[in-house]
């Protein structure tokens, strides 16, 4: 059943089944005939133009019945919580001088760009590593909060490093500095500042990176003591303005951004805002926000409530590693999970490892899609290929549908590689873009490159 919390939630989600009788209607009949014609660069693949965009379509009639047990869900919230907060818990950095010193050597052996498509000079590396104040890691060793919506980067700049722009699936939007964005309200701990004092090498519960000095506010035991021990919410709608109570501005909060409640009401709840006083450490705000916006973590986690939690996703815009405040495929992923408390790693490759994997690799494609429609569960199994990452949703008319973030599709023309762009969350097939006259033969299917699938029954 579907908490109290949600239940002001429960009249739009009516909504949605209307619409879906009415989708359902419509589509009942045979699949229209694909009509040959010239794809524009702004032209949708087949597969967005024919399936349904909405994930409440593909749920079946026991959607409220719960994927995993209470009882493994609160083990799973347990270790959660564990992961989530122990950047507070820790007393030096987790990763050590030696990534810092891979940051610079490995951008040193790369030609990269900056935003005006001009090449970066050793110059201005060597400005960056005098910035970065290498000496002073590890000697400052304090906690803090994000304070707003931010950034990890490589390097302490907002300045991009992108490669050629000549090359597919390069350019804009893959700043290689970008490692990941970073929720409102996350706990973090802070190695050292850089030269200025306006950057800080912090570290999440799952990346590292600098962070500008105004997006985080230090926090002391008595505020971890305070925040660890409240009951959390969960933001469940995507750009949800948060205010004060005079309805000024607090910050913006994302799916799955994760805050203590200190009051539960009808309709809506009173949460704590991390805010940055003048003297750079934390001082609470509070805001009331509606049981439509923010729910009592974890939701329970049932086919509907992943349903829900996918929709916001929808249409949202490809951004590698968080790149423009957007998200990437893992990101993507990982967002979907957290309002379950369920904790992944950030990038493809770890969330690949995160339960009972199968491996597909050594298989033909229609013993792939058999496999996956035999042992995948809808919203509990990722879809895996190297350096890309999937949800299965279910089925549509004999085949498995993912839900995911993606860029493009692999085309050859002439002899030359380039990208079908798609650029934002879809659902598809694992053959998006096969009726391209150009796809990359071998290469263009997702299906070609699916290397296993991951049942989740483990969070490391």
């Amino acid at each position: 059943m579907i908490r109290p919390e949600l239940i002001d939630a429960f009249s739009r989600k009516i909504v949605h089944v209307v619409l879906l009788i009415i989708t359902i209607t419509a589509i009942a009949g045979p699949v229209r005939a694909v009509e040959p014609r010239e794809l524009s660069l702004d032209s949708e693949i087949e597969d967005v133009l024919s399936l349904p965009q909405n994930p409440f379509f593909y749920l079946t009639e026991d959607y409220n019945k719960r994927l995993i047990t209470e009882e493994e869900q609160s083990e799973y919230l347990e270790e959660f919580k564990k992961l989530y907060f122990s950047p507070w818990f820790q007393e030096k950095p987790r990763h050590g001088m030696e990534v810092l010193e891979w940051i610079f050597s490995h951008f040193g052996e790369k030609q990269g760009y900056g935003e005006n498509r001009r090449l970066r000079s050793g110059k201005w590396l060597e400005g960056q590593r005098a910035r970065a104040n290498l000496p002073a890691f590890g000697t400052l060793n304090r906690k803090a909060v994000s304070v707003r919506e931010t950034d990890l980067r490589l390097l302490p700049t907002p300045r991009p490093f992108f490669y050629d722009f000549n090359l597919p699936g390069e350019g804009y939007p893959f700043d290689y500095l970008q490692n990941s964005a970073v929720h409102a309200g996350e706990p973090l701990f802070i190695s050292h500042l850089s030269v200025n004092g306006a950057w800080a090498w912090s570290e999440t519960s799952y990346a590292a990176g600098w962070v500008q000095i105004e997006d985080i506010a230090f926090v002391n035991d008595e505020l971890i003591q305070k925040w660890t021990h409240l009951p959390l919410g969960v933001v469940i709608g995507d750009n949800v303005s948060i205010n004060d109570k005079d309805g000024q501005f607090y910050i913006n909060g994302r799916v799955g951004t994760i805050l203590p409640i200190t009051g539960t009401y009808i309709t809506r709840n009173r949460i704590v805002i991390p805010l940055r006083g003048l003297d750079g450490n934390a001082v609470e705000g509070t805001a009331l926000l509606s049981s439509d916006n923010l729910g009592v973590h974890p939701l329970p986690f049932t086919s509907w409530n992943a349903a829900l939690i996918c929709e916001t996703h929808m249409e949202t815009p490809y951004g590698w590693g968080g790149y423009g405040q957007n998200r990437d495929c893992s990101a993507t992923i990982r967002d979907i999970f957290l309002p379950f408390g369920i904790w992944l790693p950030r990038n493809s490759g770890a969330q690949a490892k995160t339960g009972i994997t199968i491996d597909l690799e050594n298989m033909e494609n229609t013993d792939k899609i058999h496999a996956i429609l035999r042992e995948a569960r809808p919203f509990c199994t990722l879809v895996n290929k190297k350096g890309h990452v999937m949800l299965y949703i279910g089925r549509y008319r004999g085949n498995p549908l993912i839900l995911h973030n993606t860029w493009g599709i692999r085309t050859l023309e002439n002899g030359k590689e380039g990208r079908k762009i798609i650029g934002k969350t879809v659902i598809t097939t694992l053959e998006p873009g096969k009726e391209l006259p150009d796809l990359y033969p071998g290469k263009g299917l997702l299906i070609d490159s699916i290397t296993g699938i991951t049942l989740l029954g483990g969070i490391r």
